[in-house]
């Protein structure tokens, strides 16, 4: 499987994810519908700029908990860097052992080498199993305070020794990197941490005045007072930028942290949930076969591919399998039982006995393939095999007797079970493109359902190949088939009737060898019949979510997942539903239910536990909130059902309450490994360079970052974008900063303007309309891009490049920041010349000056760590070459007049190295934060992706079933029925292809393909605009049922009912037209499609538990049926009602009289085409035909 990756589209100047994972696209739409999404936009930061935190206290204690990892190894990297400093400075004080007196180095390489040792103490102090037991939080404040504390301690008394230990400009350096550290590292909140620094810089000022005066120095005029409080105003400005914006990216990892762990809690969620979906309308291995097609032609459309590249085919979904049973089910007197039925009360009673039927297949193990009227047929051993298929098929057979005379009893009705079971081998999989469903083909499958036909009522007939797959467990006796049909004795050999373990019910409506066979024991019944060890059978997969039990036992498993879906959510619950352990329910089993007087409850289960309390007086099936019913409710609301998202609430009670939410929110995501790993960063994070370990993920940073930003959803406060203006206006201000800093130590005026003057004017110009720019076009779409691993994809229609979109790409915001933080080290080398100037600065002041260029550097949080280290090393080596050079100018130069010995000037190197690499730890700081940050939305856009994918891919494939209008009214109820007035109805069958299907080439796949490409070329039809009032309903076997006029507005209007009629008369004379160019493509051999029309009042309903299909009844429907049935092949043949109706855009010929099962004598008609006289169907071969 390939790595994840992340597609993009340009839709009306919005950016939609096309792709997410695998290189499956998929629309954008309901990933930017999901209210899940709207969590991210929703700011949970404070909004105090001058102390950004959570904006709860439950979100606040766990961000310190959570956070203190990330600021745990800061602290560490801090620790490593300072015990090297101070190691360095130790060398350097020993340096000077030789040229200078005991007291000058002695001291500070004593006190270095005391530090280095104290910090690398500190650095193995969490691994105390005395430290490990206390809070992060207060782990960090101690790890943070002992690290600082002695920094502070060396820079104040460096302060008051200036000049004596080491140079005033090291005092300086190292102060500021001390202000610098407790901005970054200090875990308190920003206030006190202003207030330690702003106290830091005015006692190490007044040290060192103190130091300069008691050395005998020169106290600073004004001018030098004023620098010096510049400096540390820049210093200051400096680490305020950097203390806000390390907090703010800290508090957006962490709420991406929460939504990352709970988007994937609900990816989980969804993907069981869509197994249990899929599972309810088609077996799940058979799914998985359609996307996997769906995903190849996707990625052929993104490659741009020719989809006729050759292929005589579409895909097929098929596959041969030997060892399966076939049941068919017939109930015996169903037509007496309807006649004094309407037809929404007969989709009532269908309801109620298909569902007691799914429910034995549930418990069984068998497959339900589908009902057809009152004929219920499923296998078992197919798709998935199992040594038991015929064992489950008997068993569900006897289920099924017993089940209907419970259906009797409540109904006060009298019906039967007529059982037909055969075994042997059948192709299964998916015939057409629109309205499929898992089926079975083969000779075997026809076998099956005559032994149906030519069985018993209450008896379950059985051949001998599934005989010998019973292995004994049945007393069988002889079917006498030959006194019923002796033409099907020959087909079918000699057949067998299973005589029942018990013959009489049990109070639970099942037998005693299923009420075994339900506990999966395999215990023997009471008249010596072994039940089915379950245990033996093949397990099923973990995406089924099959437990260890078997039958309704699974059903009670299921069923917490499904109301997790939908209550925890609402309630802002999201953990993983399948570590939820289901609550206790009764056991529902199959049997008659009392409506609490006594009376029959039609349609009802009882259960265990209401019988155990005495019997009746159960509640009704909707009362006792059925697993079933609960799954059924739930599979219609999800489509329209989502995650709750925490949103911003208002002020009062509303804040307790959001408290509250938080706190359960932070229950369902805590104990998570994901949200517990996310911090553990290294995993993913090369520590040396940086680098994400995974070459596409440093790709997608480097070319996606933005995107992905774009596509989570940012806050736009908290945006990359922001950042990135914040920072250029920080540098801007800093710039100007320097300018007055070194206005402040010209050594004299002048009238003339300078290059100083220019250059500043040119930059603050150049910044200001930058940033203007910048801000201008913040909210642009980012960069349209479709980027595979290792490639990139051309667009069919490429759009012109533009310099809004280009400039906000990473290596034009690279080189931005870059140009940006270059222009302070041009304000201060325009006031350097070798020549004597007098607008030069002290040698002393341009080194601070140098240093505060490259700690600007740090300032701009958004440039890459080491384009960052780059231009801070390139910044050091020419400050420093200038100081070399201008020693060695002469009178008057920059730093001519400094007399320090060569062994102490190499003081500056030292400083400036070590400046260096502290710039090098706080970009390793933020390079750390950005791309945590962008992993966290990298996997929210993946989840989320995944989820929007998965739910089109599964609405895509439930509209086979059920069409949408359907699914919205079923919200609302579990059982769907309506009645439509004015339905056009057409069955249309290729007659002949019997005579083509032939399982002794290629066990008739081939053939069965030709059947599939065709019934795909008539689904091809719905896709026209002219036949928008179509539906197709089902296809049984090499017959398609179609139907017009059950979606329209007014089905009152004649008008309209003429139209759809109409257009369902044209679709007829379509399908006409692609069997006869089909047949030009068969080698020897014309398919002839015969075709029934009618209309009239139909009911539309969907009934069952599971496997759910749409389907019509009614007279008209049936009268249909006879028009297909006793038409003319290659015709189309109506009833006399539709002739009247048509018969103004439509010539007919009348025919005569026919007779029709259920309804006499009819008067029927043929439809005319116009060119009619030009149609021949050709007779096929009968013998020695080859048409492959």
């Amino acid at each position: 499987m390939s790595s994840t990756k992340v597609d993009y589209a340009v839709t009306s100047g919005n950016v939609q994810v096309i792709g997410c994972s695998n290189g499956n696209p998929s629309t954008g739409q309901e990933d930017t519908e999901n209210p899940e999404n709207k969590l991210d936009k929703h700011d949970r930061t404070k909004c105090y700029w001058w102390n950004p935190r959570m904006d709860s206290e439950s979100l606040e204690q766990q961000f310190h908990e959570s956070n203190g990892r990330l600021v745990r190894g800061s602290i560490h990297e801090a620790v490593i860097f300072w015990t090297f400093f101070f190691l360095l400075y130790s060398v350097y004080f020993f340096s000077l052992a030789g040229s200078s007196t005991i007291d000058q180095w002695l001291p500070g390489a004593l006190w270095s080498i005391t530090l280095a040792l104290i910090y690398l103490t500190v650095y193995f102090i969490p691994s105390c199993k005395s430290y490990k037991h206390r809070p992060l939080l207060h782990q960090n404040i101690v790890l943070s305070i002992t690290l600082l504390a002695p920094l502070i301690l060396t820079s104040l008394t460096s302060a008051y020794y200036v000049s004596v230990v080491i140079s005033a400009v090291g005092s300086y350096l190292f102060a500021s990197q001390v202000i610098l550290c407790i901005y970054l590292l200090l875990p308190v909140h920003t206030p006190i941490v202003l207030i330690v620094t702003v106290g830091h810089s005015v006692i190490f000022e007044v040290l060192v005045s103190l130091g300069t005066t008691m050395v005998g120095g020169a106290s600073d005029d004004a001018a030098g007072v004023a620098f010096r409080i510049l400096y540390h105003f820049l210093i200051h400005t400096i680490g305020w930028c950097l203390t806000i914006r390390i907090r703010t990216i800290d508090c957006d990892i962490f709420w991406k942290v929460c939504r990352m762990t709970r988007s994937e809690q609900a990816k989980c969620r969804e993907t069981s949930f869509k197994n249990l979906m899929i599972k309810s309308v088609m077996p799940l291995s058979i799914a998985d076969e359609i996307f996997s097609n769906e995903n190849e032609n996707e990625n052929e459309e993104n490659q741009e591919q020719n989809t006729d590249d050759g292929r005589l085919f579409r895909s097929f979904i098929m596959k041969q399998m030997d060892d399966v049973s076939i049941l068919y089910a017939d109930i015996v007197g169903f037509t007496q039982m309807s006649s004094n039925k309407t037809a929404a009360e007969l989709v009532g009673l269908l309801n109620d006995l298909f569902g007691r039927f799914d429910q034995l297949c549930e418990i069984t193990g068998c497959e339900k393939i589908s009902t057809l009227g009152d004929c219920y047929y499923c296998v078992a051993g197919c798709p998935q095999p199992r040594p038991d298929h015929a064992i489950c098929c008997v068993e569900m057979g006897l289920g099924m007797i017993e089940a209907i005379k419970d259906f009797c009893l409540a109904n006060n009705t009298s019906v039967n079970m007529r059982v037909g079971v055969h075994t042997g081998r059948v192709m299964c999989g998916i015939i057409g493109t629109k309205r499929y469903k898992f089926d079975v083909f083969s000779n075997d499958v026809s076998l099956a359902n005559g032994m149906e036909q030519y069985g018993v009522p209450g008896r379950i007939h059985v051949t001998e190949a599934t005989l010998k797959c019973l292995q004994d467990r049945f007393v069988v006796e002889d079917s006498n088939l030959s006194e019923r049909s002796e033409p099907f004795e020959e087909k079918a050999g000699k057949t067998y009737f299973i005589v029942s373990p018990a013959t009489e019910a049990t109070t639970d409506g099942v037998t005693s060898s299923q009420a075994e066979t339900v506990t999966g024991n395999g215990t023997t019944t009471s008249d010596g019949h072994l039940a089915p060890d379950r245990n033996s059978a093949t397990p099923c997969s973990d995406d089924e979510m099959t437990s260890s039990h078997v039958g309704l036992t699974n059903q009670q498993q299921q069923t917490p997942l499904l109301t997790e879906h939908v209550t925890s959510a609402a309630a802002g619950e999201s953990k993983d539903a399948a570590s939820v352990p289901p609550s206790p329910k009764p056991t529902p089993v199959i049997g008659r239910a009392s409506a609490g007087d006594g009376s029959p409850a039609p349609g009802r289960y009882s259960t265990a536990s209401t019988r155990s309390n005495g019997g009746g007086g159960a509640s009704s099936y909707k009362q006792q909130n059925n697993p079933n019913d609960l799954k059924q409710d739930q599979l219609m609301e999800y489509l329209g059902q989502c995650v709750t998202p925490l949103t911003r609430p208002g002020p009062g009670i509303l804040t307790r309450i959001r408290d509250d939410d938080d706190q359960k929110f932070l229950d369902t995501i805590k104990d998570e490994k994901m949200f517990k790993d996310s911090y553990r960063y290294y995993s993913d994070i090369n520590p040396v360079s940086m680098n994400f370990k995974d070459p596409f993920l440093e790709q997608s940073y480097k070319v996606l970052g933005d995107e992905v930003e774009h596509e989570t959803g940012a806050v736009p406060t908290h945006s990359k974008r922001t950042h990135f203006i914040q920072d250029s206006a920080t540098v801007l201000l800093l710039t100007v900063s320097l300018f007055v800093a070194c206005f402040l130590q010209m050594t004299s005026g002048d009238d003339k303007p300078s290059a100083w003057v220019t250059i500043l004017v040119i930059v603050v110009i150049i910044h200001i309309v930058v940033i203007l720019y910048l801000f201008q076009t913040r909210h642009s779409p980012p960069p349209p891009r479709v980027k595979e691993r290792g490639r990139s994809v051309d667009r069919k229609n490429p759009q012109p490049i533009d310099i809004d979109v280009t400039v906000w790409s990473f290596w034009c915001r690279q080189m931005i920041g870059v140009i940006f933080l270059i222009t302070p080290s041009l304000v201060l080398l325009s006031f350097i010349s070798c020549s004597p100037l007098p607008l030069a600065p002290p040698c002393n002041s341009f080194l601070l000056l140098a240093s505060l260029v490259i700690l600007i550097c740090c300032s701009f949080t958004e440039l890459d760590c080491w384009i960052r280290f780059a231009l801070a090393t390139t910044l050091t080596i020419v400050f420093i070459s200038i100081y070399y050079a201008m020693k060695s100018c002469g009178t008057g130069g920059l730093c001519s007049g400094d007399k320090r010995p060569s062994s102490k000037s190499f003081e500056y190197v030292v400083v400036f190295l070590l400046l260096l690499l502290f710039v090098a730890f706080i970009g390793r700081c933020f390079e750390l934060r950005n791309r945590l940050l962008f992993q966290c939305k990298y996997q929210i856009l993946k989840s989320d992706g995944y989820m929007a994918r998965e739910k089109r891919r599964v609405e895509t494939l439930l509209q086979n079933f059920i069409p949408p209008h359907v699914r919205r009214d079923m919200k609302d109820q579990n059982v769907y029925s309506k009645t439509h007035r004015k339905v056009g109805v057409i069955f249309g069958t290729i007659v002949n292809f019997n005579e083509l299907y032939d399982e002794d080439y290629a066990g008739g796949m081939e053939f069965i393909r030709i059947l599939s490409e065709l019934i795909s070329d008539f689904d091809d039809l719905l896709d026209q605009p002219e036949f928008n009032l179509i539906d197709k309903v089902k296809t049984i076997g090499t017959t398609m049922m179609m139907a017009s006029g059950l979606n329209i507005d007014n089905e009152r209007s004649e008008e309209e009912a003429r139209s759809h009629l109409k257009q369902l008369m044209g679709f007829c004379i379509s399908m006409q037209d692609v069997v006869d160019s089909f047949n030009k493509d068969l080698l020897n051999f014309q398919l002839v499609l015969r075709i029934g029309f009618n209309h009239g009042e139909v009911t539309a309903g969907v009934i069952g538990t599971t496997k759910r299909l749409y389907d019509i009844w009614g007279d008209t429907v049936n009268t249909a049926s006879r028009m297909d049935s006793t038409g003319v092949p290659g015709r189309v043949q109506v009833s006399e009602e539709s002739k009247k109706v048509l018969e103004l855009d439509y010539n007919f010929q009348h025919i005569g009289a026919k007779i029709v099962k259920g309804k006499g004598r009819m008067e029927t008609y043929l439809l005319v085409r116009d060119d009619e006289d030009s149609r021949v169907i050709i007779p096929n071969p009968c013998a020695n035909y080859e048409p492959f």
